[in-house]
């Protein structure tokens, strides 16, 4: 009987940490180099190479009846989890189990530039994020040369992180163009925008919000909407609110518990505002 998508789900989760472990390995035996550039592209190496490394374990532990594949183009996700004894079309999803997004987080960095932006309408129930926090490590094998390394990894249902997104985003002000109310005043049925992000300033989020809500600055759009850490912040009179939100989706939701702890336990920031143990 083949594999439910739950099935599938699962064995990505529990496989995940040991394919990051070896995929460590493996980066502190080849990509050793001085310098060790931050914005260099080597996210976008991380996050490939995990695919990799999950199929070549799946192979070893006599997982056979699925696969992960690459998703070409300019799809959202990045990974589909296929049944090997379907045919697998991208464009149908015929074949496909489920869908992985991946993003990549440098630890060093004030504020990881990774977006997980794309509207809760829009994913279905088993899609899975999956995040590598990760950073330049000294050799130590050779002085003077760094090597990229995992230093925490997370991988889940997306649907609970983007929930709570969703009700962090509105406890800031925010607000989501609702079906015959869009600010570019779309005539209900046909609108694209609904479900889109406006902020407190009623200024859109993505870029492919209402134009009548584009910024007046170097872009237009904000971009804050869906930071992988800015998601989790909330100051001011929102702080409170924000922090009994936050502990309102760990209670309900495994995935958004497993995410707050995740980002907690590396940025002490988040435990710190939030008032509660790793």
């Amino acid at each position: 009987m083949p594999r439910t998508p739950e099935e599938a789900a699962q064995i990505i989760m529990r496989y995940t940490p040991q394919a990051c472990q070896e995929q460590n390995q493996f980066m502190a035996e080849v990509f050793q180099t001085r310098g060790g550039r931050i914005g260099s592209g080597m996210g976008g190496v991380i996050e490939a190479l995990w695919g990799f490394y999950l199929n070549r374990i799946l192979l070893r532990e006599g997982v056979t009846d699925i696969q992960l594949a690459w998703i070409y183009g300019h799809e959202y996700n990045d990974f589909a989890c296929i049944d090997i004894a379907s045919e697998w079309d991208p464009e149908t999803r015929q074949g496909e189990l489920l869908r992985i997004e991946v993003k990549s987080m440098v630890a060093s960095a004030d504020e990881s530039k990774a977006h997980f932006d794309r509207l809760s309408s829009e994913f279905l129930p088993d899609e899975l994020l999956a995040v590598f926090l990760w950073d330049w490590a000294p050799s130590t094998a050779t002085a003077n040369l760094v090597h990229p390394r995992i230093h925490d990894q997370f991988i889940n249902k997306a649907t609970g992180v983007a929930a709570l997104r969703d009700a962090l985003h509105i406890n800031r002000g925010g607000t989501f163009v609702v079906e015959g109310h869009c600010p570019d005043n779309c005539a209900p049925g046909t609108c694209s925008h609904v479900h889109e992000p406006l902020n407190s300033a009623g200024k859109r989020e993505r870029i492919s919000g209402p134009i009548s809500t584009r910024g007046t600055g170097k872009s237009s759009y904000a971009a804050n909407f869906g930071g992988l850490l800015r998601m989790l912040t909330s100051r001011g009179a929102t702080a409170a609110t924000g922090a009994r939100i936050i502990k309102e989706h760990m209670a309900a939701n495994a995935s958004a518990n497993e995410y707050v702890r995740f980002m907690a336990r590396n940025y002490s920031r988040i435990s710190r505002r939030n008032k509660f143990e790793t």
